[in-house]
């Protein structure tokens, strides 16, 4: 990008966190309180309720088991739906300023992940400092982990947000889709727990790969990518780049639409 484009992406980004906590008492902290209320959520329907043990076989206390994936996926499917609305958000602004569209994406996806991880560093902390068993020898394999997710919601937002200009449905479908997603992934579950005849179609798609492995850098200390993820990381460029080739092709026609 551009020095004008760079800082155009800033400003986006700084007004997309902005508005989000806008006018609210805890602001920032929402960022906070909504992760820790699925993970209080999910926890006590799964210990409590059902008494069902996922991580039975080892000494990790629920609560860290899906603490260290479930930040991940929040800010994965949390970019991917704000980045796809970001050209329709932003329309009236597209209509009549020339600027590089895909800007306005960019800034939703970082914003998300901003916002997300900022509360995964104080869980991680807070989990450190009580004396949970997490090892922070992996989080170089987490650091690129997270940037794998990134680029794949980058490119999916900006596929489906271009798309989105031209078929307002994208959005309204994508919601169920994530939600389906969310299940297909090991968040509340290891895959030791996912039949055999299933785990292969499971290291298909490298939200699940990414999120696991994640998982498996905190806490079993694992600091180097195993060809999976790297295959899985691969994947996420391929995404990137075809996003940006449907994203550039149809940019030039969205103040027809808009």
């Amino acid at each position: 990008m551009t020095p004008s484009s760079w800082w155009l992406f800033l400003r986006f980004a700084q007004r997309e966190v902005s508005n989000r906590f806008a006018g609210s008492l805890l602001g920032s902290l929402w960022a906070l309180v909504h992760p820790l209320a699925l993970l209080l959520i999910y926890s006590f329907v799964f210990t409590t309720v059902l008494r069902v043990r996922p991580v039975a076989e080892t000494s990790v206390p629920f609560l860290v088991f899906l603490a260290v994936a479930l930040w991940p996926w929040l800010a994965f499917q949390e970019a991917v739906m704000r980045g796809t609305g970001a050209v329709v958000a932003n329309g009236a602004l597209v209509k009549k300023v020339p600027f590089a569209h895909e800007v306005v994406v960019h800034a939703a996806v970082a914003a998300s992940f901003a916002v997300q991880l900022g509360g995964y560093v104080v869980v991680i902390a807070f989990m450190v400092f009580t004396g949970q068993p997490l090892h922070l020898a992996g989080l170089g394999l987490v650091l690129l982990c997270l940037l794998g997710l990134a680029a794949l919601a980058t490119g999916l937002a900006l596929m489906l947000g271009a798309l989105q200009v031209f078929v307002r449905d994208i959005e309204q479908g994508l919601a169920p889709v994530m939600g389906m997603l969310f299940y297909l992934c090991p968040i509340l579950y290891p895959v030791a727990m996912v039949p055999e005849w299933m785990r292969g179609w499971m290291l298909l798609n490298p939200v699940a790969v990414l999120i696991e492995a994640c998982r498996e850098a905190l806490i079993e200390g694992r600091a180097w990518p195993a060809a999976s993820e790297g295959l899985a990381l691969l994947a996420c460029v391929a995404v990137l780049l075809a996003g940006r080739m449907v994203f550039h092709r149809l940019s030039p026609h969205f103040e027809e639409e808009l």
